[in-house]
């Protein structure tokens, strides 16, 4: 069993990878590259998954983005100085 879970992990990363590449080729990205898109494009997905498998652990498989912290118990107070500040600028210009 720990080997079928090795793989669908090994999958998981692979579709992620692959949306990542397909997110950066469709908005025109210039880092596309980096990701092996001419590989996909010269070889096709079978072989564009190889080079992956053969190149990149799924340990270093990319990492999603850390999510923001919690907003502050003081953030309403910061926003309304901000806020303040922001108007009293525009007041005297």
């Amino acid at each position: 069993m720990a080997e079928r879970r090795g793989v669908v992990e090994d999958d998981r990363a692979l579709v992620e990878r692959y949306e990542s590449l397909r997110e950066r080729a469709l908005g025109a990205a210039p880092d596309g590259h980096r990701l092996g898109l001419a590989v996909l494009l010269g070889s096709g997905v079978v072989s564009w998954m190889a080079a992956w498998r053969e190149r990149v652990p799924a340990k270093l498989a990319p990492q999603p983005p850390p999510t923001a912290p919690p907003p502050r118990e003081d953030s309403e107070e910061i926003v309304r100085v901000l806020a303040a500040m922001a108007l009293a600028c525009a007041k005297g210009a």
